[in-house]
């Protein structure tokens, strides 16, 4: 009596790998995605998308590009020796992350003049190793800049966006949305006051100048505007400490921003009487 063992052995396994790039995998990628079946060579492959047969699909690797071909898929082998198929793999599932975010910001900050230079900088939500593309209309206007700042005019701004560009992966971000600004045409004016016009010598006297928005450095002027002036402060204040009857007379003040300066109208004067 002769006893007939028959040996069951299961099918070779396979699964999808991502061959390149790294994950996460962005929009615009070009993924490589590979067949694994650790048992035999002589396989063909069949792949799958969706459920669905992708039938002119028969090599190893296959290259897709996102987001499009984006979706779940799986693949399987066939041979003609036994055993002539593997099992399908499991699901694997290719998404897209979003690339990095890029913005445009103005300096300086809020109200902007017609005719003043202003600068904008372009920050990307991810990574640090940017080279920084400006658009102006949608026209290329600064390719590759590692300074993530350009100047422009103000009137301009709303025109511009930037992108970054990057050798790794992922090689660049998003472009950034138009900035939605304010330019007025009217040339600020600056206002002048003092803390008191009547003083005795010896005494201090601070004027302070007045202009709408920031930014701005103030430039202090007596007797001529037309003349250099008597002092430049970063401040809106300016003190005259023990004073002499020869420091009265007419202040008058503007502020300037940005390169080149940008200036406001002068301050109407302001007498300073000074008596022994």
């Amino acid at each position: 009596l002769h006893s007939c063992i028959i040996v069951s052995t299961d099918l070779p396994r396979a699964s999808v790998k991502i061959v390149s790039p790294q994950e996460p995998l962005y929009t615009g990628d070009r993924v490589t995605l590979q067949c694994y079946i650790p048992e035999y060579t002589d396989w063909t492959y069949v792949w799958y998308k969706d459920n669905g047969l992708l039938p002119s699909e028969t090599s190893k690797n296959t290259t897709i590009i996102l987001p499009n071909s984006a979706g779940q898929y799986q693949c399987q082998g066939k041979r003609t020796d036994q055993p002539q198929s593997s099992y399908i793999s499991p699901n694997h599932s290719i998404s897209t992350t979003a690339l990095p975010t890029a913005s445009v910001s103005v300096s300086p900050h809020g109200l902007l003049y017609s005719g003043e230079t202003v600068t904008l900088q372009c920050d990307i939500s991810d990574y640090t190793d940017w080279t920084y593309w400006w658009y102006r209309n949608e026209k290329l206007q600064s390719p590759g800049s590692p300074s993530k700042t350009i100047s422009t005019l103000s009137d301009q701004v709303s025109q511009y966006q930037c992108q970054g560009r990057r050798t790794d992966h992922p090689q660049s971000s998003q472009r950034s949305v138009f900035l939605k600004i304010s330019v007025t045409a009217n040339q600020p004016k600056a206002t002048l006051s003092s803390d008191q016009k009547d003083i005795l010598t010896g005494d201090s006297v601070t004027l302070t100048c007045t202009v709408e928005s920031s930014g701005w450095r103030f430039y202090w002027y007596r007797h001529r505007q037309d003349y250099e002036p008597v002092a430049t402060t970063s401040g809106s204040s300016y003190t005259l400490s023990q004073v002499s009857v020869s420091d009265g007379g007419q202040y008058r003040c503007r502020a300037g921003r940005g390169d080149p300066v940008y200036y406001t109208q002068y301050s109407e004067p302001v007498h300073i009487q000074v008596t022994g």
